[in-house]
């Protein structure tokens, strides 16, 4: 029995890589603006985060748009739009939640678990499109957010943000860093330290640590070998020459 649920197992995991790679291709084709569904999910269900959701609109996401705009201007001519942010109706139940241990059984379930979830809880069906889940909160000093993440298979963003205004532009900040994940981009920080690695984590690799902005995939504006801030907004972060590349804006006919 065992032995065929292995089997069964690795038939899906091959349908899946399958069609993985399909959505690979076409959401870095460039050639049409990529289609992000932005979905909110009260986290902790406090009816502080309700009102927030609520109140939410496509403004408040507007920077997404500006900042890949502005972005995309860097590697091609071209008078294009790369990125379309679309929100969503609130969604009542939460995904689930990744393992704690790194057992790779476990966290190859969890992976086709999640996309389950996703494709139940979104409302497209255009498999090109990115959908994120952003899971918000009330602030709590004594508690860390959870680390948010973004699949390249299934074009999936699961963000852990905080419910404010306040906070608006720094959850953009995370909602594009997962975002770029899901069309290829690795992380560009130290995964123990969680400070940006030289020179691909740098916004200009010339300055050293004399840096005003991030590189997105790096996360944080490096100020020393030991210290680096959190960027404000997307004003302060630029998509940097290997994460470009790692999406399809270079070396292509862009």
């Amino acid at each position: 029995m065992k032995v065929f649920r292995i089997i069964i197992l690795l038939i899906i995991l091959v349908i899946s890589a399958f069609y993985s790679k399909l959505q690979r291709l076409q959401s870095t084709a460039w050639v049409e603006p990529l289609q992000v569904a932005i979905y909110p999910i009260n986290a902790d269900g406090h009816a502080e985060t309700s009102a927030y959701i609520n109140g939410l609109n496509s403004e408040n996401f507007k920077s997404l748009e500006q900042f890949f705009n502005k972005q995309w201007l860097n590697y091609s001519e071209l008078d294009f739009q790369p990125v379309a942010i679309e929100l969503m109706p609130v969604i009542a139940v939460k995904p689930p939640e990744p393992p704690q241990s790194g057992n790779i059984i476990k966290t190859m379930f969890w992976s086709l678990r999640l996309r389950f979830w996703a494709y139940h809880n979104s409302l497209t069906s255009d498999k090109t499109t990115v959908n994120i889940f952003i899971q918000y909160q009330q602030f709590d000093e004594q508690q860390h957010l959870a680390h948010s993440l973004g699949l390249q298979k299934g074009l999936i963003g699961v963000v852990n943000a905080y419910a404010g205004r306040p906070y608006q532009e720094t959850n953009n900040v995370v909602i594009a860093h997962e975002l770029l994940h899901t069309v290829g981009a690795s992380d560009k920080y130290d995964l123990q330290t969680g400070q940006p690695i030289y020179p691909d984590g740098f916004a200009v690799p010339s300055a050293k640590y004399n840096q005003l902005k991030a590189e997105l995939m790096g996360g944080r504006v490096p100020i020393s070998v030991t210290e680096s801030e959190m960027p404000s907004s997307l004003r302060y972060c630029v998509i940097g020459d290997k994460t470009a590349s790692e999406i399809g804006w270079v070396g292509t006919n862009n």
